[in-house]
């Protein structure tokens, strides 16, 4: 899915980066341009960082044999 439109930003690429390590919209935007022009996509990037964030604690936690 598109997310933004105005740098052809997918959900992927997006969910790519979160999984590198990259989780702020600020890193985001340096890393692939989504939230830089118009700002519209703003809302969707937090969504996927915010859906991210669970995902990444539980599979911290996995690890680390918790």
């Amino acid at each position: 899915m598109i997310v933004c439109i105005c740098n052809n930003v997918n959900s992927q690429t997006i969910k790519e980066k979160l999984n590198e390590g990259v989780t702020t919209i600020q890193g985001i935007r340096s890393e692939t341009g989504a939230t830089g022009c118009c700002g519209k996509c703003q809302f969707k990037v937090n969504a996927l960082i915010q859906d991210h964030i669970p995902a990444l604690n539980s599979s911290k936690r996995v690890a680390q044999g918790s």
